[in-house]
């Protein structure tokens, strides 16, 4: 599914579980009460005959992860995904639903307890509990295959709910699984359990002709299935999955009165063809940006995006770059941080200015260094003493980053090589003028106890969001991160929504979570309000050396790059 865009729809941002599940919660009442004509629960309507259902009200619905016990309100942890799904089922509702099937690479890949066979065992679970119920649930395992020795995920996370054709549609970075649930304080308790827990994430309510696009994303996969029956050319029975796959929403059936433009884009949908929209669409973006972009996910290393984003710093000296990541002490294996900080460093080694300043010291720190590998010079601008190299292969591109430096002009000397590390720890003890402020910044959010501004006994918060803001014109929110595998391999879903009132409506809510109350173009807002508070939610700008990992807190073996 290559890029779709359309006019005239209405958005609504949503962030954190609580506001998302409420979404989730009230899209599946208005279904119900369209067919029931009742606000009584289907659990009270037991022995009266279900009334007439059209074929086009539906719940159509496709994740990477699902939990089929995961309760949907907090006043009511009874009121699980199973019970509300089966309630609808019992009105005579279809029901449709995908989940991932992890190829046998990715099941493989870490041990008994990796995350895909997590995945596989709660996916399996929806799959027993819920397939076939009164013949109006349906669920499809759905898997793509492993090509060249990497493992697809069908990493897309969407809800259809459709009421006589006439559709709404959930798109963003949520899993239906109980750790999602969170509030937007992140007390560090989760609020259903109890337990310890912090989880930021968001996604986007959409109405309009957008739905009927998301749409025919959710039927290309479904449409992948294949049955005995549909191979059976002498059987005039269709099989179950086909005689849905006919049912569609239309384009005149949706309301036409948002007036936002968004398109639907897709990343890896296809195992064995190049589809990469997602990516396009986001550097298309940059190269138009006048002012900032802003992000936040837990990992922000895609190649092309960070080449991209040097290319705008160098070019463009006003522009500038705000990344929200979770602090190191939520990446156990620290390999998606220390990933981010070596694109955090290649943003800052093209955001400072060719001669002079911050630039030359770090030439001069450069020079004093004692490398031994070397290589043949490049024909490099005269006193720019160090640029970036790309590892060969995709997937190895960011850890094996050199810094390629030329040292001044002597007879016989030669260019040399060092890991990009080398400039992680000298913009380090590079210092900044008192008013100077950097044009590439990342973040870290955490709240602190009500006691103490001691970082160290502050709640770090989880960021799972996939979300871009650019130039507060443009929001892309969806499921894929900001990483090349998700950019390049797996199955994504994300929406770009081309509205100046829906980025402003976006910052008036995400702002304010971090406890940052000015309205100003993101950077300098996030600058002004990085002060001191307590029993809050605030964003600690980190520098590169910040964000590396102590010694000891290293996993005892090489960082694994290969799922990133």
């Amino acid at each position: 599914m290559s890029k779709r865009t359309s006019d005239h729809n209405g958005a609504r941002f949503l962030m954190d579980g609580e506001d998302f599940f409420a979404a989730f919660v009230a899209c599946l009442e208005e279904v119900r009460q369209s067919v029931s004509g009742t606000d009584e629960p289907s659990s009270k309507q037991e022995g009266k005959s279900p009334p007439s259902v059209p074929a086009n009200t539906y719940v159509r619905l496709a994740y990477w992860a699902m939990e089929h016990h995961l309760p949907l309100k907090q006043d009511d942890q009874g009121f699980t995904l199973e019970v509300a799904l089966k309630g609808l089922a019992d009105l005579g509702v279809h029901v449709e639903i995908i989940l991932w099937d992890p190829d046998t690479v990715s099941a493989n890949a870490g041990g008994n307890e990796n995350f895909a066979k997590k995945v596989a065992r709660g996916n399996a679970a929806v799959a027993e509990a819920l397939h076939g119920y009164k013949n109006k649930i349906l669920v499809y395992l759905e898997s793509h295959p492993a090509v060249g020795g990497v493992g697809y995920g069908l990493h897309q996370k969407m809800s259809l709910f459709s009421i006589g054709g006439r559709l709404k549609a959930l798109v963003g970075g949520f899993n239906m699984e109980l750790e999602y649930w969170d509030r937007a304080y992140h007390t560090g308790q989760h609020p259903l359990t109890g337990h310890g827990h912090t989880l930021h994430d968001t996604a986007v309510l959409v109405e309009g002709p957008v739905t009927c696009d998301i749409e025919l994303e959710w039927l290309r996969r479904w449409d992948r299935q294949v049955s005995l029956k549909s191979l059976q050319f002498w059987s005039k029975e269709q099989p179950a999955y086909k005689v849905r796959g006919a049912v569609r929403g239309l384009v005149s059936d949706q309301p036409t009165d948002g007036g936002m433009t968004i398109s639907v884009l897709t990343t890896g949908v296809f195992a064995t063809k190049t589809e990469y929209s997602i990516r396009d669409e986001i550097k298309t973006l940059l190269q138009g940006a006048n002012a900032y972009v802003y992000a936040e996910n837990y990992q922000f290393f895609e190649p092309e995006i960070v080449t991209e984003i040097c290319r705008k710093l160098k070019t463009q000296k006003q522009f500038q770059v705000c990344v929200v990541i979770p602090d190191p002490v939520c990446d156990p294996t620290q390999a998606n941080t220390q990933l981010s900080r070596i694109a955090y460093a290649r943003m800052l080694l093209s955001s400072f200015k060719e001669k002079g300043g911050v630039k030359g010291k770090l030439d001069e720190a450069l020079r004093a260094v004692r490398l031994q590998d070397v290589a043949e010079p490049v024909n490099n601008e005269q006193g720019v003493y160090y640029k970036v190299l790309g590892a060969k292969k995709p997937k190895g591109w960011m850890e094996g980053a050199k810094l390629q430096m030329r040292p001044p002009e002597v007879k016989g000397e030669k260019t040399v090589n060092k890991p990009v590390e080398v400039a992680l720890e000298l913009i380090d003890g590079v210092e900044l003028k008192e008013d100077a402020k950097p044009r590439v910044q990342f973040y870290c959010p955490v709240r602190f106890p009500s006691h103490s501004d001691d970082y160290a006994q502050s709640t770090k918060i989880y960021v799972h969001s996939k979300l871009m803001l650019i130039d507060s014109r443009h929001v892309i929110v969806g499921s894929a991160n900001f990483g090349h595998r998700s950019m390049h391999y797996d199955g994504e879903l994300s929406l770009h929504i081309n509205s100046d009132a829906f980025a402003v409506a976006v910052k008036q809510q995400l702002f304010p979570h971090y406890n940052v109350h000015s309205m100003k173009e993101v950077p300098e807002a996030l600058r002004e309000d990085a002060r001191s508070v307590r029993d809050q939610v605030r964003l600690i700008p980190r520098s590169p050396g910040e964000l590396r990992a102590e010694k000891g807190k290293l996993p005892p073996y090489p960082l694994d790059y290969s799922w990133f």
